[in-house]
């Protein structure tokens, strides 16, 4: 489970949770601030690896500072999951598809105006915006080890 909190207001583009071989399930959900109930943004029952896609909203959805985005993931290790590659085996974070690792990508703009119409194709300059960000993002936690995740994380 991680939660994020949201520094600015921002417009809610797309959703793209990913894990390995032992990912289960994920839910991935909204708290708006002054706010205790949690919306569920997405949920999948039956997380596969091989069906990895970004859900991307049909509108931007608007989200404003102060809300928090939150992830749980569940994992099965066990010998009743048909992808498991190896029940037996201590499984540690790392970037092999052996490995096993959870992130969340939220795809999002600032929400300032863009001069965006409802129902115009969102423009590009602010689908660039959102991939550079994003790709910001990868670079400084691609070389994430299991030392950095234990003081994020806990114990593994």
């Amino acid at each position: 489970t991680h939660e994020h909190t949201i520094q600015e207001d921002i417009l809610l583009l797309a959703l793209a949770p990913h894990s390995h071989y032992r990912g289960k399930a994920v839910k991935l959900e909204l708290q708006l601030p002054g706010v205790n109930e949690l919306e569920t943004l997405l949920w999948v029952p039956d997380y596969d690896f091989n069906w990895q896609f970004h859900y991307e909203y049909e509108e931007p959805r608007f989200v404003p500072a102060g809300a928090k985005l939150h992830v749980t993931w569940w994992f099965d290790n066990s010998i009743d999951n048909p992808a498991n590659p190896d029940p037996t085996a201590e499984v540690r974070y790392g970037p092999r598809s052996v490995d096993e690792m959870m992130n969340a990508r939220y795809y999002f703009t600032k929400a300032e105006p863009q001069g965006i119409v409802v129902g115009d194709a969102i423009p590009e300059s602010v689908l660039a915006q959102a991939r550079d960000r994003e790709q910001f993002y990868r670079g400084q936690y691609a070389s994430w080890d299991t030392e950095n995740l234990s003081q994020l994380c806990g114990p593994q």
